[in-house]
């Protein structure tokens, strides 16, 4: 089904004590960028992520906490195995995204680090950042949870007009199937 079917449940999960966060970030007009940007782009891209996950695993040791998933099923978009079914951080071509246990590290510590990171990489791109909750991570409890995936894919787009046009729509229903 498609992620704006869920837009409900979105609505919803920002309301309740969602145990996951996620801080996303998408290229502003990437699509005009000519190839050759796009290529040292998505570079950068890979740069920050790698910059921002291991800072975060660093202020987990420091902090004796978690902050990350460590769950079985995640795995990072540089494992050699494939042993996870959720990669995290996520990266879908311009856009990416840190999933962290909710409460553990804020929105503006992530952007900071994001940011930190792209100064070192002289990156001019600007980012649409947007972030949210959700509440699981087991696909067959997305019909009344909201679903991992579904957030990753509401988040990526949320900066889109269509979609914005489509939230302000959503009139919030229980789901009990």
């Amino acid at each position: 089904m498609a992620y704006t079917e869920y837009l409900d449940l979105y609505k919803l999960a920002q309301n309740k004590k969602s145990l996951y966060y996620v801080v996303s970030f998408d290229v502003v007009n990437s699509k005009s960028l000519s190839n050759e940007k796009r290529q040292l782009l998505q570079e950068n891209i890979n740069v920050i992520v790698r910059y921002v996950y291991e800072k975060l695993v660093a202020k987990e040791k420091e902090l004796n906490k978690d902050i990350i998933i460590h769950d079985y099923r995640f795995k990072n978009p540089w494992d050699k195995v494939d042993n996870g079914n959720y990669v995290d951080p996520f990266i879908m071509g311009d856009n990416f995204q840190f999933t962290v246990l909710r409460n553990t590290i804020s929105k503006e510590e992530i952007v900071n680090l994001v940011n930190e990171c792209k100064k070192a990489l002289n990156m001019q791109e600007e980012f649409h950042i947007a972030s949210g909750y959700y509440e699981t991570n087991e696909y067959e409890e997305g019909k009344t949870k909201l679903y991992r995936g579904y957030l990753l894919q509401i988040l990526g787009n949320i900066h889109k007009p269509e979609l914005k046009k489509e939230l302000n729509k959503v009139k919030i229903i229980n789901k009990t199937m």
